[in-house]
């Protein structure tokens, strides 16, 4: 689902004021895909409450993984990078592809997870199909911004509308 300029940004202004403040009412992850021409790849920033990425990966059987701290779990990474690639996928130029595990870092209560989509020379087009989150909190809404040479395009998708596409042409 397309949506315009305006709405996207009263969403994110929303948004940064809400992972400011220590509790949030409604629940909202952003994905940020940035196409590098020159490395030929999709760099992807996903930002992501850290309680809310808890609760997912408590659900997932993962528990006392303490995101960011000192005692935190040495597997943490590869349950964030098993749910994100469970739970984000990404199709370009009509062609399914995947997604390898940069790192992470973390910011007060926000979790930032890096990806990188490698062998990416064109981007035509776009599809991205993201249930982060979704089955933790029905009103879990997903922005997904997409940069191409200074071109962006948003998404903004839920549990009922949980893929979209943007293309490039």
């Amino acid at each position: 689902m397309k949506i315009n300029k305006k709405l996207i940004i009263l969403v994110l202004s929303l948004f940064l004021g809400v992972f400011s403040s220590q509790a949030h009412p409604f629940y909202v992850s952003i994905c940020q895909v940035n196409f590098n021409q020159q490395n030929q790849s999709l760099e992807i920033s996903v930002k992501i409450f850290a309680d809310d990425l808890l609760v997912a990966l408590s659900e997932e059987g993962h528990d006392k993984i303490y995101i960011g701290e000192e005692r935190e779990n040495i597997r943490t990474d590869e349950y964030i990078f098993n749910y994100l690639t469970d739970k984000i996928r990404f199709s370009v130029n009509e062609k399914e592809v995947q997604a390898h595990f940069v790192g992470k870092e973390t910011e007060k209560d926000v979790v930032w997870t890096y990806l990188e989509i490698n062998d990416i020379a064109v981007l035509n087009d776009i599809e991205v199909n993201c249930n982060l989150l979704t089955d933790v909190y029905s009103d879990q809404s997903n922005i997904i911004q997409v940069n191409k040479n200074g071109k962006i395009k948003n998404l903004l998708l839920s549990k009922r509308d949980s893929s979209g596409r943007l293309n490039f042409d």
